[in-house]
């Protein structure tokens, strides 16, 4: 298995081919035959990236959108224009209306572009934890048996003009079984990287955790 970053919030200091960074992730991961994009930032920037080290976003065979904000599923409409074939899976929650608050109180969007997401014949929508092919699986759903991160506490639910508290059942993690152990992708953790963890766990109990790429939204004191 190979991982390549093309989006994240920084570049490291030895950037010879110049690629840039922005808030948000994108990961591409070649897998035996596999080709997979995990989230695409906020922007059109990790195709940029991608053109830079050579890699050819135009084959990738599934695009797996980790949950409704703009950070991690913005560049979701650069991504249909140059991808043609790709089967895109998103939770059937993701296109919710996702806001954050300025200040406390000014209302900012954060969700996921609705018209893109309605008009795409190409997506499927997650409701349950899916088996995409032997070796790739999605999960949703994770329970709080541990807190959520703080950071949450500023993310809010959009439903009939009323701000309600985002509760992140929008949020799907991937799973790739690689010589019968797990590698686990989850983009921001908002369920909690631990309650993400412990029902991987559930879901498999005698396949190990061998690796975990993402991010988790963890304060460090």
């Amino acid at each position: 298995m190979k991982i390549t970053v093309l989006a994240e919030n920084s570049v490291c200091k030895t950037n010879s081919l110049n690629v840039k960074s922005e808030h948000g992730l994108s990961l591409f991961i070649e897998f035996d035959e596999r080709k997979i994009l995990f989230d695409t930032g906020q922007s059109d920037l990790f195709i940029h990236n991608a053109e830079k080290m050579g890699i050819d976003l135009s084959q990738v065979d599934y695009l797996v959108n980790s949950h409704g904000h703009f950070d991690h599923g913005g560049g979701l409409k650069h991504f249909l224009k140059i991808n043609k074939k790709a089967k895109i899976f998103l939770h059937i929650n993701a296109a919710h209306k996702f806001n954050t608050k300025i200040f406390g109180f000014i209302p900012y969007y954060v969700g996921l572009d609705q018209k893109i997401i309605a008009q795409n014949t190409r997506i499927y929508f997650i409701d349950e934890d899916t088996q995409i092919d032997d070796k790739t699986i999605l999960l949703e759903g994770f329970t709080e048996v541990f807190p959520q991160p703080e950071a949450d506490k500023a993310l809010f639910d959009k439903t009939k003009n009323r701000f309600i508290a985002d509760r992140f059942n929008h949020e799907l993690a991937m799973l790739l079984i690689e010589n019968n152990e797990i590698v686990l992708f989850s983009g921001c953790s908002h369920s909690g990287i631990i309650n993400i963890l412990e029902e991987v766990k559930l879901f498999s109990k005698k396949m190990r955790i061998k690796a975990t790429f993402g991010g988790f939204h963890i304060k460090i004191l």
